[in-house]
C-alpha cells in the first residue's frame, strides 16, 4: 500500500477547513452578493486582464466587421465591375454581329464605292487644277520670253544707235579738221596774196627777185593747190566711205530685222508646236482617264449586277433554306404533338385500364364486402373519388402545361418578328446616318440609294 504525505502548511489547512462551522444562508447571500458588486467594479476596470481581453475581443469583432463590410464592398465593385464588362463584351459581340450582317457588309461595301467615286472627283478636280496652272506656267513662260527679247532688242537698239552716234561725232570731228585745214589754207592764201601785193609795190626796185619769187610762188600755188585738191579728193572719198558705213549699217539693221522676224516666225512656230503637242497630250491623258473611268465604272456596274446576282440567288438560297428550317421545325412539331397525342392516348388507355381494373376489383371488392360497416364502405368510396379527383387534376395539369407550351412558342415567334423588326430599324437609322453624313460631306451617296433600293425590292418580293 502507497503512502502519500503533505506538508504541514496544507495539513493545517485542511484541519481548519474541517473544524471550520458551516455559514448560514445570510453569510452566504450576502458573501454572494460582495461578490457580484466586486464583479460588476471590476468589470468596469480598464486594466484587468478581463477588460484588456474584452477590448481585445472587441476589437477583433470590429476589424473582422470592417473587413468583412470591405471585402462585401469590394465583391460589389468586382461584381459591378464583371457586369459591366460582360456588358461592353455583349455590345461588342452584336457589333460585330451587325457589322458582319450580309446587310451591313453590303451597305459597307456601298460606302466604300461612295468614297471611291468622291476619291475620283477628287483627283480630277486636282488633274483639272494641275492643267490650270499649267496653262498659267506656259503663259507666264511665254510672256517671260518675250519680255526678255524685248529687253534684248532695247538693248541691241540702244547698241546700235551708240555705235550710229560714236560714228556720226567722229564724221563730225574729221570734217572739223578737214574744214580748219581748208581754212588754214585760205589763209595762208590770202596772206600770200597780201605779201604779193606789197611785193608789186616795191616791184621796180626789186623786179629779178621778184620775178624769182614770183616764180617761186607760183610754184608754191600750183603745190598747195595741189594739196587743196587733193584735200577735197580725201573728203570726198571720206564721205563715200561713211555713206557706204550708213548704207552697211542700214543694210544690217534690215538684215538684223529680218532674222528677228524669222527668229520670232521660228519660236512662234515651235510654241505652236510645243501648244499642239501639249493639247494632243493632254487630250490623250484625258481621253485615257475617260476611257479607265468608263472601264472602271462598267466593271464597277457589272460588279453590282453580280453582287445584286448573288444576293439575289443568296436570297432565294436562304429563303429555300428558312423553308426547309420552316417545314422540319413543322415536321418536328407534328412528330411532338403526335408523340404527345399518342402518349396521351396511352395515359388516357393506361387510366381506362386501370379504372377498368380497379372498378372490377372494387366490384369483387364490394361483392366480397357487403357484410361489411358503411362507414368502410365510405370510406372505399371516397378513396375512389380521390383517385378520381387526382386523375382529374393530372389531365387539367397536363392541358395547361400543353397551353403553356404553345403560349411560349406563340411567344418566341412573337420576340423573333420584333428582334427581326428592330434589327431593320437599327439598320435602316444606320443607313440613315450613313447617308446624311455623306451628304454633309459633299460625297455621292448613288451607291447607298442603289443598294437599299435593291435591299427593299428584294424585302418586297421576299
Amino acid at each position: 500500500m502507497a503512502v502519500s504525505y503533505v506538508s504541514r502548511s496544507e495539513l493545517e489547512r485542511l484541519r481548519a477547513k474541517a473544524t471550520e462551522e458551516p455559514l448560514g444562508t445570510a453569510e452566504r447571500d450576502e458573501r454572494r452578493r460582495l461578490k457580484e458588486l466586486s464583479d460588476t467594479r471590476a468589470a468596469a476596470w480598464p486594466n484587468t486582464i478581463q477588460a484588456q481581453r474584452a477590448r481585445k475581443e472587441r476589437a477583433r469583432l470590429e476589424r473582422m466587421a470592417a473587413e468583412e463590410a470591405e471585402r462585401i464592398q469590394i465583391d460589389k465593385q468586382e461584381a459591378a465591375l464583371r457586369a459591366e464588362d460582360r456588358r461592353l463584351q455583349i455590345e461588342r459581340a452584336n457589333k460585330i454581329l451587325f457589322d458582319e450582317s450580309d446587310r451591313v457588309r453590303g451597305l459597307h461595301s456601298a460606302l466604300q464605292k461612295c468614297d471611291v467615286l468622291q476619291d475620283n472627283e477628287t483627283l480630277i478636280g486636282f488633274k483639272k487644277q494641275i492643267g490650270v496652272l499649267r496653262k498659267a506656267q506656259d503663259a507666264a513662260f511665254v510672256e517671260q520670253q518675250r519680255q526678255a527679247l524685248d529687253i534684248a532688242e532695247q538693248a541691241e537698239l540702244a547698241k546700235l544707235a551708240a555705235e550710229r552716234e560714236r560714228a556720226l561725232k567722229q564724221r563730225d570731228v574729221q570734217l572739223q579738221q578737214v574744214e580748219d585745214f581748208r581754212t588754214r589754207i585760205i589763209a595762208e592764201r590770202v596772206e600770200s596774196k597780201r605779201e604779193g601785193e606789197l611785193l608789186k609795190a616795191r616791184a621796180k626796185e626789186e623786179e629779178l627777185e621778184l620775178k624769182v619769187k614770183e616764180a617761186e610762188r607760183r610754184r608754191k600755188a600750183q603745190e598747195l593747190s595741189a594739196q587743196v585738191t587733193e584735200a577735197n579728193r580725201t573728203l570726198q572719198a571720206f564721205k563715200m566711205k561713211e555713206l557706204e558705213k550708213a548704207r552697211e549699217a542700214d543694210i544690217a539693221m534690215e538684215e538684223y530685222a529680218r532674222k528677228k522676224a524669222e527668229v520670232m516666225a521660228e519660236r512662234e512656230r515651235r510654241l505652236a508646236e510645243k501648244r499642239a503637242a501639249k493639247d494632243a497630250e493632254r487630250k490623250k491623258i484625258a481621253d485615257q482617264i475617260e476611257k479607265n473611268f468608263t472601264n472602271w465604272m462598267a466593271k464597277e456596274q457589272s460588279r453590282l449586277d453580280r453582287d445584286v446576282r448573288e444576293a439575289e440567288i443568296k436570297a432565294a438560297e436562304d429563303e429555300a433554306a428558312r423553308k426547309l428550317r420552316l417545314k422540319n421545325t413543322l415536321a418536328d412539331i407534328h412528330k411532338t404533338n403526335q408523340a404527345q397525342l399518342a402518349a396521351k392516348a396511352q395515359a388516357k388507355v393506361r387510366v381506362r385500364e386501370e379504372e377498368a381494373t380497379a372498378a372490377s376489383e372494387w366490384t369483387l371488392r364490394l361483392e366480397e364486402l357487403k357484410q361489411e360497416e358503411r362507414a368502410e364502405a365510405l370510406a372505399k368510396l371516397q378513396s375512389c373519388k380521390q383517385v378520381k379527383s387526382f386523375q382529374l387534376r393530372q389531365a387539367e395539369m397536363r392541358a395547361r402545361r400543353a397551353a403553356r407550351e404553345k403560349i411560349e412558342a406563340l411567344q418566341d415567334a412573337a420576340q423573333m418578328e420584333l428582334t427581326i423588326k428592330e434589327q431593320e430599324n437599327v439598320f435602316q437609322q444606320y443607313a440613315a446616318e450613313w447617308v446624311s453624313e455623306y451628304r454633309r460631306q459633299g460625297k455621292t451617296v448613288v451607291p447607298i440609294t442603289h443598294y437599299l433600293n435593291k435591299k427593299e425590292t428584294l424585302e418586297t418580293m421576299r
